[in-house]
């Protein structure tokens, strides 16, 4: 088995930057380009003369995907975007007036707006409270407990400072109230799995940008087979029906598989480097990938603290990720331009600087990142 070490070569921005902002967009590996250019090249060369052949590599490419997450690949249904998945499920869930979604404080607009959106159905949005960066167990039991409470959302790591939520926990307090249970997998996939079955998940969306090391405008939408009876597509096609490839319209009988929220044509060439990226991570090993990740951020969080900044991300057992946000006592924002000067890619997130490391960055990237933190804040 090859070393985790041995892919960094695989990212030539490596060579150029301390990259350590996978939490926003992670740098394209030559897999990825791979997959892309040969698909290009394909519809370059050959037009659609041998569409088939493509075709039966997305479906590849959904096994997959359905793999990575421990499902059935009838459940996987491709995406343009995180937003995508989350519009599908609250447009298509059928809310009733006075119905309410649980929504915790600190979630990326992404899962926010979807919800405030439903106000026009009269429905209410519950926010849970962040309490030092945290989301509390009691918190989402009180805000699972109130009337009309039909649908939990929120992030399986939240955004701007890394808290990781206990999905199974989660999982179990929906289920014992018959709740729907949404995820936005996105800070997740890629340096850890998610196993919906297992944590009671109706449906999940997640972009490939991040850390699944794929390109923006393709991800991947989970839905259980109990939930495709609940959300209704919002979008429906000619792909979305039970025989797409007869033309002539005689009876409409939708999908029974994930496949009814894919309208029409898909985005072929970013499905096969969605492909190549998942390939890439399955063999280098989920487990091997999240220790290291963990490891990594485990160093940037004791780095911080010895520095004399203050850390704004959980290091508990079971809340921590690869994300880490500390404040230097600067604007984050002026701090993260400049240190991109210098070479070294972070975010001015969740009111601080927020370093968030993968699997192929090493102690040197970290050693570099606070090398220069460190000048900047002399120069001021």
């Amino acid at each position: 088995m090859k070393t985790l070490e041995s892919y960094r070569e695989l990212f030539p921005a490596t060579r150029n930057l301390a990259y350590l902002n996978h939490a926003g967009v992670a740098p394209m590996p030559i897999p990825v380009e791979t997959a892309i250019s040969s698909v290009l090249a394909e519809c370059r060369d050959y037009g659609a003369s041998r569409y088939g052949q493509l075709f039966r590599g997305v479906e590849t490419v959904r096994r997959q995907a359905a793999d990575y997450l421990g499902v059935a690949s009838t459940d996987i249904a491709f995406v343009k975007n995180t937003s995508e998945g989350i519009s599908f499920v609250a447009q298509g869930f059928p809310w009733k007036a006075g119905d309410r979604v649980v929504v915790p404080e600190g979630e990326f607009p992404a899962n926010i707006y979807p919800w405030l959106n439903l106000s026009s159905r009269g429905v209410e949005v519950i926010r849970v409270p962040l309490k030092d960066g945290r989301l509390l167990a009691e918190d989402f039991r009180e805000a699972l407990s109130l009337e009309r409470v039909r649908m939990l959302s929120l992030s399986a790591v939240e955004y701007g400072n890394g808290f990781a939520n206990d999905l199974a926990m989660l999982g179990e307090l929906c289920r014992d109230r018959g709740i729907f249970f949404f995820v936005d997998g996105i800070q997740r996939l890629g340096w850890d799995t998610i196993r919906p079955e297992e944590y009671g998940i109706h449906a999940l969306s997640a972009d490939s940008h991040k850390w699944l090391l794929g390109t923006e405008g393709i991800g991947i939408f989970y839905i259980s087979e109990e939930a495709r009876d609940t959300i209704a597509p919002l979008e429906v096609g000619w792909n979305s029906v039970a025989n797409p490839l007869k033309f002539e319209v005689e009876e409409f009988v939708l999908r029974s598989d994930a496949g009814r929220y894919e309208p029409g044509s898909q985005a072929v060439t970013l499905i096969y480097g969605l492909g190549a990226a998942l390939g890439l991570l399955m063999e280098a090993g989920v487990e091997r990938i999240k220790e290291r990740s963990l490891e990594l951020s485990g160093i940037v969080a004791k780095r911080a603290s010895g520095s004399g900044y203050k850390l704004l991300s959980s290091r508990r057992e079971g809340e921590s990720s690869p994300i880490v946000t500390f404040s230097v006592g600067m604007p984050p924002e002026s701090v993260s331009a400049k240190l991109l000067e210098e070479g070294v890619f972070v975010a001015p997130r969740g009111g601080g600087v927020r370093v968030s490391t993968h699997f192929f960055n090493n102690e040197e990237d970290i050693e570099r990142l606070f090398d220069v933190m460190s000048k900047v804040l002399k120069r001021g």
